[in-house]
């Protein structure tokens, strides 16, 4: 017999947690290198996103099609849209 308990086990004290769902962790990326933004290391992305503009979505790691004006760039993700900013110089 199994150590997990299940729906049906009368001695478990807490069956209301069966089956629950683990909370959700938003992932987010690096605009810059599309790695997990939450992992440590990002300070060189941080330093190269200061003059030139991301190439990653941050919400689905999607790679953005980037159209620059000068100092002014204008990034589309085709899932989340439009996002624009400017770089310096």
């Amino acid at each position: 017999m199994s150590d997990i308990p299940y729906a049906a086990d009368s001695g478990y004290s807490d069956p209301d947690t069966l089956g629950a769902i683990p909370p959700v962790v938003a992932a987010t990326y690096c605009a810059h290198c599309g790695r997990s933004a939450n992992k440590a290391g990002h300070s060189a992305c941080t330093q190269a996103l200061a003059t030139t503009p991301p190439t990653y979505c941050t919400t689905c790691r999607r790679e953005l099609a980037v159209t620059s004006e000068g100092q002014q760039w204008t990034a589309t993700c085709k899932k989340h849209g439009e996002s624009s900013g400017s770089v310096a110089a």
